[in-house]
Order: structure tokens, then C-alpha cells, then sequence
């Protein structure tokens, strides 16, 4: 029991000083970056749908505002939280599974080798981060249903796949997987397959729908959806005809993901270090197999042309459990002592970058500020509504002017009808038409890129 506590405080104490170091991170910086900007824009209002992202996030958000206040210590507090939960999650899920603490600990620890978990995650990442959450947490509630099929467990599920189909769409390749595993594997047919389940379908349908109404109903959202998406994916670039690019670059984003997990493997294994075992034959293994020929699949048949390895970290962070289910350590208690000195210098690397890049005059977006923008809006035009050329820009002058109800002129979702009878400044990055609009300043040379900035006042009849 006593070995237990010592295993449970030491990701636990690793969880908060990760998230107290995501704190320092983003207090350190002089500007938002994208997703904190988009969260400081968007958790101005509570909405069915923000851009082409589900809502969760940002409801959340909203709330951490409402307590702490729109500052960084809102938006870094929370992707803290959902970082250290992501461990801890997985932690218990590891311990559920192996029930060997030294290797439940490797599960977490192991995480240090996958860059763009310790640096997209870890720096920046906001929808992203909360699906490695919620597909964790899915996870662990799987592995306690198939120990208790509780009605509470059911519940506790339900609530999981709400969450993550409301926090990022990708939720769905994992929920595609969970469902033909659950055919196939005898394991999950009993847990799944049997009347409790409506518990966990009715909790999803109740929490999704509004949403989903919102998507697919009237106002087209789900057509600058689909836009968003070929933009993003590159098919609107598509060779018309087959082509294995697609299944290439699904391999290539997942080995950017795993091979520094590989050359450690492979270089202790020549040590012998450690031994390799064949993982057994269980439901968890079928989901990391089908999870891959899903993925396969989906790319060739879409033809996608673009991937970017934090839209898999997700989906297959669970799975290193499957890596320490096929590993023997000659001496386990060594590797999870590395482990955590590894774990923390990167934690120490992390916080102190910003003020090193400062120091070192390494040219950086965070290192400028938007006060030159703020104070001129302010001073001269205070009375009028402020639209600003995106949502970075407009995050990031909400994060000065809180009170203030900021308007991005990307932001699709959101009905400008209400400006009409308003006096209107606009920022903007390229000149606009001077019958419409009159230019009254502007700032040149601005921020890293040195964009020009004109503003205009609308004119109106």
C-alpha cells in the first residue's frame, strides 16, 4: 500500500509542476499565442459552435474567465490542468492494465521522448490538449467496465465520449475504432454489447445534439466546416487519382510521434537493458492495430496531402501501455528514476525558454506585443466598435482591453448585424476600398513579421 501512495504522489506532484510551469511559460510571453488568442476572443460569448472546432473548450474557458478573470493565468491554468490530468489519467489506466508500478510509472515517463507532446502540448495546444484527455480518460473507463459493469461506470462513460466529441472532431476516428473493435473482440462484445450501454448512448445524444443541430441545421455552418477542413488536409491540392502520398504521410506523422520512444527501445534493447515479449492478444492491442488501418484508410480514401503530427498525438498517446506490456526491464526502478530527471529538466527547459530566446535575441511572434494597437484604440477611437484583421489579433487586444467586446473579421460564426448603427474601426492588414472606408492611421513594421496596419472608419450612410 505504502508503494502505492509513493507511485501515486510522484505523478501527481509531476502533474502540478507541469501545470505550474505552463502558468510561468505563458506569463513569461508578451503575446498570445494562436489558441490562447482564439480561447481570449472566442470565450467572449457562449455559443453552440466557435469556427471549426466543437464548443467544449471554450465553455470552459469561459468559466475559468468568469473566476479568474480574462489573463494569462486563465488560459494557462486550464491547459495545466488538462495536461497534468492527461498524466494522471493515464497513470491509472496504466495501473489498471499492467499492475506493475514501475512500469505503470514508464507509461507517463515515456512521454518525454514524443516532441510534440512536450512542446506543442506542453507551450500551446488547446482543443488538442483536451482530446488527449478525453481519449485517455475514455480509456480508463473501458478498462473499469470491463472490472465492474456498473451503472455508474456506464454513466461515467457516457459522459467521456460527450466530452470528447464535443472537444475536438478527431474523437471520432477513436469512437470508429472502439465500435468495429467491439464486434470483433469477445472482451468488449460483454461490455458493451448489452443494455446498459443505452445509459452511455442517451448521455452522449443529450449533450451532443444541440451541437450537432447547430452544425448541420440552416446557417451552412458545416460547409465553411468542410472548407476549413480541405484547407487544413491539403485535398483541395489532390492529384485526381490514386496516389499513396496519403498512407506515406500518415507514416511519416507517426513516426515523428514515436522514434525517439524507438531508438531508446532498440538501444537498450542491444544493451540488454531490457528484453521484448509479444504484448498478448487483447482488446487493447486490437484497438492500436485497427486504430492504424482506420487512419490508413481514411487518408487514402479523402487523399489527404497535409498531416500534422499533433492531429494523431491524441489518438495514440494510450497506447504506450502497449509499449511497456511487451517490455521486460532488468532493472525497472533505474529507468523510472531517468525517467523523472528527464521528465523534469524538460519541465525546467520549457519555463526558461521564453526568457532565454529574449536574451539571445532569437526573433519570436510572443515576444511582441500588441499594446502599440491596444493604446492607439484607446486613446483615439475608445468609443467606437473595434474589428480587428483575426482572431489573434483580436485575442490578444481583448487579453489588454477586457471590457471591451472585441469582433475578429475571420470570425464566420459570429452575426454582425448588430453594428449597423455603431461607429466602426477597423485594423487591417491590407488596404481596403476608400469609398466604403476611410483610412485614419496606422502603424508600420509591426511585430515579428513587420506588418503594415491601417485603420479605417467605415462609412456609412
Amino acid at each position: 500500500m505504502i508503494g502505492k501512495n509513493v507511485y501515486l504522489k510522484g505523478i501527481t506532484l509531476l502533474g502540478f509542476v507541469s501545470c505550474l510551469s505552463i502558468t510561468l511559460i505563458t506569463l513569461f510571453k508578451n503575446a498570445l499565442e494562436l489558441e490562447d488568442a482564439e480561447q481570449a476572443y472566442y470565450s467572449q460569448w457562449l455559443r453552440w459552435g466557435y469556427d471549426d472546432q466543437p464548443p467544449l473548450y471554450t465553455w470552459l474557458q469561459y468559466g475559468f474567465n468568469k473566476v479568474f478573470g480574462v489573463n494569462k493565468i486563465s488560459f494557462s491554468v486550464f491547459r495545466g490542468l488538462l495536461f497534468g490530468g492527461t498524466l494522471l489519467f493515464l497513470y491509472r489506466f496504466a495501473k489498471l492494465r499492467i499492475k506493475d508500478g514501475d512500469k505503470s510509472k514508464l507509461t507517463v515517463l515515456v512521454l518525454v521522448l514524443v516532441p510534440v507532446f512536450i512542446d506543442f502540448t506542453f507551450r500551446r495546444l488547446s482543443h488538442t490538449s483536451l482530446l488527449c484527455f478525453c481519449i485517455v480518460g475514455t480509456y480508463y473507463c473501458i478498462q473499469l467496465l470491463i472490472h465492474t459493469k456498473s451503472i455508474l461506470n456506464y454513466l461515467l462513460l457516457g459522459v467521456f465520449v460527450s466530452i470528447g466529441i464535443l472537444s475536438k472532431y478527431n474523437y471520432m476516428f477513436f469512437l470508429l475504432t472502439f465500435f468495429l473493435v467491439s464486434i470483433w473482440d469477445k472482451e468488449l462484445q460483454s461490455t458493451i454489447w448489452n443494455f446498459k450501454i443505452l445509459i452511455t448512448i442517451s448521455i452522449s445524444l443529450l449533450c451532443v445534439l444541440p451541437h450537432g443541430y447547430w452544425l448541420l441545421g440552416p446557417s451552412g455552418y458545416l460547409l465553411f466546416l468542410e472548407e476549413s477542413i480541405r484547407t487544413k488536409i491539403g485535398t483541395d491540392e489532390v492529384y485526381k487519382g490514386f496516389s499513396i502520398m496519403p498512407n506515406v504521410l500518415c507514416l511519416k506523422g507517426f513516426l515523428a510521434l514515436v522514434y525517439l520512444i524507438l531508438v531508446g527501445l532498440l538501444g537498450n534493447y542491444f544493451l540488454k537493458h531490457i528484453k521484448l515479449s509479444k504484448p498478448a492478444n487483447t482488446w487493447f492491442i486490437k484497438m492500436f492495430i485497427v486504430q492504424l488501418i482506420v487512419l490508413g484508410l481514411f487518408f487514402t480514401f479523402i487523399q489527404i496531402q497535409k498531416v500534422e503530427t499533433r492531429w494523431l498525438l491524441p489518438l495514440f498517446i494510450p497506447f504506450t501501455v502497449v509499449l511497456l506490456e511487451s517490455v521486460k526491464f532488468k532493472n525497472s526502478k533505474k529507468f523510472v528514476t531517468i525517467g523523472f530527471w528527464a521528465f523534469y529538466v524538460m519541465i525546467f527547459t520549457q519555463t526558461i525558454r521564453t526568457p532565454v530566446e529574449k536574451f539571445l535575441e532569437i526573433p519570436s511572434s510572443v515576444h511582441y506585443g500588441f499594446e502599440p494597437i491596444g493604446n492607439k484604440l484607446q486613446e483615439k477611437y475608445n468609443d467606437y466598435q473595434w474589428i480587428l484583421p483575426n482572431v489573434t489579433f483580436a485575442g490578444n487586444i481583448r487579453l489588454l482591453h477586457s471590457e471591451k467586446t472585441i469582433i475578429a473579421a475571420d470570425d464566420y460564426s459570429l452575426s454582425t448585424g448588430n453594428l449597423k448603427t455603431r461607429k466602426v474601426i477597423r485594423v487591417s492588414l491590407n488596404k481596403l476600398n476608400e469609398s466604403t472606408n476611410r483610412v485614419v492611421d496606422s502603424i508600420i513594421g509591426f511585430g515579428k513579421e513587420k506588418q503594415n496596419l491601417y485603420f479605417y472608419i467605415e462609412l456609412r450612410d
